[in-house]
């Protein structure tokens, strides 16, 4: 079963997406979602062996993710 969700995005970066019609903006979305979720198992599955809590491991995964791709 499908379900359907609502997004509300600010008026800068919807500006921004409207200037590119061919892309499938929904389908983007679900994607992200699909790649957020495995992130998460994989850190649950990093916390269930690791003595780090959750949290600590989270925390790390985002430096290193802003690291990755030159974010602050």
């Amino acid at each position: 079963m499908a379900h359907n969700m609502t997004v509300t995005v600010e008026d800068n970066l919807w500006d921004k997406m409207q200037q590119h019609p061919e892309i499938r903006w929904g389908t983007v979305m679900k994607e992200a979602a699909r790649e957020k979720l495995e992130a998460l198992l994989i850190l649950q599955r990093l916390a269930a062996k690791s003595k780090f809590t959750e949290k600590e491991i989270e925390e790390i995964s985002v430096r290193i993710g802003k690291k990755i791709t030159g974010r602050k």
